[in-house]
């Protein structure tokens, strides 16, 4: 039972000029920290992985014309989540599986609410953020 559930916190959009050009449109996502988080109902402990994502609006002149910051976190719950927990704390890093999934959901909900926002905003959408899996070679 690895992704039990997602929890936005903050959803922002500020348009600051109107588009009259050319515009880039570019979103990424990061996971900006994980900690631990009693889960009663579930009489368990589990892990709270926090991320922002940010969508930004640059017009020809790479001037930004507007924004969308949605922050948020993931509630993860998986044996070994001690140790994932562990390796963040020492080097920021995650399980390639772990990542992957935080991303697929993250991506998944959070692209969906930016394309509602930027037709509040009268905005292109942005691209529809769809994660590739990649199998890593195996070094022997």
């Amino acid at each position: 039972m690895p992704v039990i559930g997602m929890n936005l916190k903050t959803i922002e959009a500020k348009k600051h000029e109107d588009i009259t050009g050319a515009v880039r449109v570019n979103s990424n996502m990061n996971i900006t920290n994980i900690k631990e988080q009693d889960l009663p109902a579930l009489k368990s402990k589990g892990l709270s992985i926090e991320f922002d994502f940010k969508t930004k609006y640059i017009n020809d002149k790479n001037k930004n014309i507007a924004e969308i910051n949605i922050d948020g976190n993931v509630i993860f719950m998986e044996e070994g989540q001690e140790k994932i927990l562990k390796d963040w704390k020492k080097d920021k890093s995650l399980p390639e599986n772990v990542r992957f999934q935080v991303i697929r959901i993250v991506s998944d909900k959070c692209s969906k609410k930016a394309i509602i926002l930027s037709d509040d905003l009268q905005l292109p959408p942005p691209p529809l953020m769809i994660p590739q899996a990649r199998k890593q070679p195996e070094n022997k």
